[in-house]
């Protein structure tokens, strides 16, 4: 039965059984039992073990990777549950229900990539002997984890040209013009001022420059925060929401905005201008946690992505301005 399961597609697993050859019959991938070759027969069987997604969610861990809350929490959301409604039946807040919901689109939209990196792995391609870096990274301790990797392709007391140099970085690492400059500004190489020779430097050198870039680059890697905003009127309920990139005093701008009557929304603005600041609540409702190498572009989705789910989450008792 485990053989079944384990090869089963996608497909296989939506409709609940798959074709044994050798016996020439459908099996059941809940209860494991034989169940002919007639569509009609089999599509009785199935539906005694519930809905397509009931079925799944009685599958062992070891198959879906799913814990038993994981899997309450799925059902409920299957039957539209609201937020709400799945708080009180899990005991924990409602932001906690939205996170959960977040990180498990997540989990699907990598899954889907994991498995498009298995297929590619596994078939028949030419074997690479010297594989590549995908990607550099974004925080500073990793980067510079990589370099002496770099340094090491370089040998002390010689000279070399530009063109070699970047032909030596591209056997790892297409941007060859990012790891120069890494390579530089840590003092692994160094270049004559017109930048048409490089030069391995000696391990002295190298630490007393990570030293000074130390400093500049943990100020640089402060994390930026980023979030759903909202502003809520607390006379008549309603709430203007969206997306804020820096949540360093995120409402400074949009306050700004009002005050001198330059807000697109024109309710929003006649309310702003007829109760005052004082009757509008302003709080951060939600804040994202990146992935770490997300792009700009990438994190701005996600944002956009967080903030749907917010506002579906809270149903009708949202009234927005529009």
């Amino acid at each position: 039965m485990e053989e079944f399961i384990r090869s089963a597609t996608i497909e296989d697993f939506k409709r609940g059984y798959v074709w044994d050859g050798k016996k020439a019959e459908f099996i059941c991938l809940v209860c494991g039992e034989y169940i002919g070759e007639n569509e009609d027969r089999v599509n009785i069987h199935t539906t005694n073990h519930g809905n397509p997604i009931e079925r799944l969610l009685m599958l062992d861990k070891k198959y879906t990777g799913l814990t038993e809350i994981q899997k309450e929490f799925l059902d409920m959301v299957s039957n539209k549950y609201s937020d709400k409604e799945i708080a009180i039946k899990l005991a924990c807040a409602e932001s906690t229900v939205r996170n959960m919901r977040f990180a498990l689109r997540e989990r699907a939209r990598q899954a889907r990539a994991f498995l498009a990196v298995m297929e590619l792995a596994e078939e028949k391609m030419p074997q690479i002997t010297n594989p590549k870096l995908r990607v550099f990274p974004v925080k500073e301790e990793k980067r510079k984890a990589l370099l002496p990797r770099f340094a090491d392709l370089f040998e002390p007391d010689r000279e070399y040209t530009e063109a070699e140099v970047k032909k030596i970085i591209k056997t790892i690492y297409e941007d060859d013009a990012i790891i120069r400059r890494y390579l530089v500004d840590y003092g692994y190489l160094s270049r004559t001022n017109d930048g048409s020779k490089y030069y391995k430097n000696c391990e002295e050198n190298i630490m007393s420059n990570i030293n000074k870039k130390e400093i500049i680059n943990n100020y640089k890697q402060q994390e930026i925060e980023m979030g759903i905003i909202q502003i809520y009127n607390k006379v008549n309920g309603y709430s203007y929401v969206d997306i804020c990139t820096n949540l360093y005093k995120p409402f400074e701008s949009i306050k700004f905005q009002l005050n001198i009557g330059k807000v697109k929304f024109k309710k929003l603005q006649e309310d702003w201008a007829a109760f005052g600041e004082d009757a509008f609540e302003l709080k951060v409702v939600e804040k994202l946690k990146p992935n770490e190498g997300a792009t700009d572009k990438e994190k701005i989705d996600d944002l956009k992505e967080l903030l749907n789910m917010w506002i579906e989450s809270q149903g009708d008792n949202l009234k927005l301005y529009k």
